[in-house]
């Protein structure tokens, strides 16, 4: 007889199809109706607290009630100390956007388009959400059922997949989500194996923050 706090990949299938069509529909259809029409910061904190809801909340959960599933357990991830000397040179990564920066520009300077409101859902909130639910939960899940590099691969084509949405929703043509699409790849494998490096979530967490809030600063 199956044990019920066993993760099967039938009940991650589950939770995922879940998961995105929920978030489909608040990115394609809520957030256009509801959201956009009020001030902009009524819509960032709104949206943000929307998401921590539908990302944060149950990500949480799964990982409680199926701790024994998990690589390591959610108390683990947040107390294990990072060995900083050695963990070093791939967290310096955060700061590539400061190379194209003076790669494309020849200097670091503040994007004319900078909008210091993007700031709330794009810094102070995505690095909790969408690291709690792809790093905490999901790659931490697949961590426990397959290889290494076929756990992180999985793991950073959903965390393409669920951009999807949003990218629909600002009409961005292929090329363009093309191109997305294989730079957020890399950055969600960046993140994850901050993850697996440090065995704590807090890195990758600051990690996605810094990042973000450097290409919102520099590339509006």
């Amino acid at each position: 007889m199956t044990n019920q706090r066993t993760l099967t990949p039938t009940k991650i299938g589950v939770y995922l199809i879940i998961f995105f069509t929920v978030w489909s529909i608040q990115e394609l259809a809520i957030q256009p109706l509801f959201l956009t029409p009020l001030s902009d910061i009524a819509e960032a904190v709104i949206g943000q607290v929307i998401k921590l809801l539908v990302w944060t909340l149950p990500a949480v959960l799964l990982i409680k009630h199926y701790q024994n599933d998990m690589w390591i357990s959610l108390r683990n991830m947040f107390t294990t100390k990072p060995t900083w000397f050695s963990d070093a040179p791939i967290l310096l990564l955060v700061f590539v956007p400061l190379l194209q920066a003076i790669f494309w520009r020849g200097e670091i300077t503040i994007s004319p388009a900078f909008d210091p409101i993007r700031l709330i859902g794009a810094v102070v909130f995505v690095g909790i959400t969408e690291e709690v639910v792809f790093r905490s939960l999901l790659l931490n899940a697949f961590l426990k059922k397959m290889e290494l590099k076929r756990a992180i691969a999985l793991n950073e084509v959903l965390f393409v997949l669920i951009h999807y949405p949003i990218w629909i929703y600002r009409e961005l043509d292929l090329t363009a989500i093309l191109t997305s699409s294989i730079s957020v790849f890399f950055i969600g494998a960046f993140f994850s194996y901050s993850f697996i490096k440090t065995r704590n979530i807090v890195v990758p967490i600051v990690l996605h923050m810094a990042w973000n809030f450097l290409t919102i600063l520099l590339f509006g």
